[in-house]
């Protein structure tokens, strides 16, 4: 899978091929959910029959050895039973990494607003009413931090709360403000703090979970430039939310170079992207967004349809076990015979 999302990700990249943003994200999904699901089907394929059928049943069913040496049994037999107290080690320490992961942003976010001067000047009130305004329509709660940082973002999964700072309300007009918090919002709407950390989770279930996780942060890349086209929507004016996140994301690295106490990650869970390769393409595809975009993407719909598709294929396949026992069976060991 990761072979194929790189090969996409290059050839949209370089505009060979131009996808919607909602589109590539959904690939990039796939491409994660995909792996851990099929093996895990093919493991319950491989085994189900062996609950419900008698063992004379299902060694009629084979030739010898039977399944003294069944199917991958005997490229690892001569590292047995070690290898299989490594995988169970594995999976208690991707768990405590997905444990710890989740803990560190956290406290890596609650570290941050520690650092930033609290001493900062009150923002005008009109910019006040103007997020309480929005964040109501979107059932957000808000959190103001005092602090001349400009800093903005949603935290938490189902009761999410808009997180920004004084300055960022000094820093934007209201037009651009607007824009802002619309991003945030649709953020919340699509509910992709939960999305992303079931992404993470799927992510960490192979030995390969460097290369999903690169999967992941190219995912979000695309879910910052839909929720930018959603606030374009809302706003009708591209070029505003342009022209905010160019200010912040100057006014930030300025401030970084300024205050050692600010570390330079902390852009990462604001509204302004950390990557400059990610800034930059939601520059480029918002100046391209002369008119308002028509778009629908405010909304996990698409994600969950995936999801139950995949997960519907992979029950339906699996209930054929229930009518004929060892047909998926067989077809799993000559799947995994493939790759013997």
């Amino acid at each position: 899978m990761f072979p194929v999302a790189l090969i996409v990700r290059q050839i949209t990249i370089r505009e060979i091929w131009r996808v919607k943003a909602e589109s590539l994200a959904q690939f990039y999904a796939v491409a994660i959910i995909v792996p851990p699901i099929a093996s895990a089907w093919l493991v319950t394929a491989a085994l189900l029959p062996r609950l419900w059928l008698t063992p004379e049943a299902f060694a009629a069913e084979h030739s010898a050895p039977l399944h003294q040496l069944h199917l991958l049994g005997e490229l690892t037999l001569s590292v047995e039973p070690a290898l299989a107290y490594a995988m169970a080690l594995f999976l208690l320490v991707i768990a405590a990494v997905v444990a710890w992961s989740n803990l560190r942003g956290s406290w890596r976010v609650s570290k941050v607003i520690k650092q930033l001067d609290m001493h900062a000047v009150a923002p005008p009130m009109e910019q006040v009413l103007l997020v309480k305004e929005v964040a109501g329509k979107a059932g957000l709660s808000v959190g103001l931090v005092m602090s001349d940082y400009p800093l903005c973002f949603v935290w938490g999964f189902r009761h999410s709360k808009l997180i920004l700072s004084s300055g960022l309300l000094g820093t934007l007009s209201s037009i651009e403000l607007t824009g802002v918090l619309e991003h945030e919002a649709a953020h919340h709407v699509r509910r992709d703090n939960l999305i992303k950390l079931l992404l993470s989770l799927c992510s960490y279930s192979s030995l390969a979970f460097p290369l999903s996780r690169l999967i992941v942060s190219w995912r979000a890349t695309e879910v910052e430039m839909i929720c930018d086209e959603v606030a374009a929507v809302r706003i009708s004016d591209p070029l505003e939310i342009a022209e905010a996140l160019v200010k912040l994301r100057r006014q930030t690295m300025k401030r970084q170079i300024a205050s050692a106490s600010i570390p330079t990650n902390a852009i990462a869970s604001s509204f302004v992207s950390d990557s400059s390769l990610t800034f930059q393409r939601r520059v480029d595809r918002l100046l391209t967004l002369d008119a308002p975009v028509s778009s629908t993407s405010g909304s996990p719909s698409n994600f969950c349809w995936t999801g139950a598709v995949i997960l519907a294929v992979s029950m339906v396949t699996l209930s054929v076990i229930l009518i004929a026992p060892l047909s998926i069976h067989h077809a799993a060991e000559t799947l995994i015979g493939i790759f013997k």
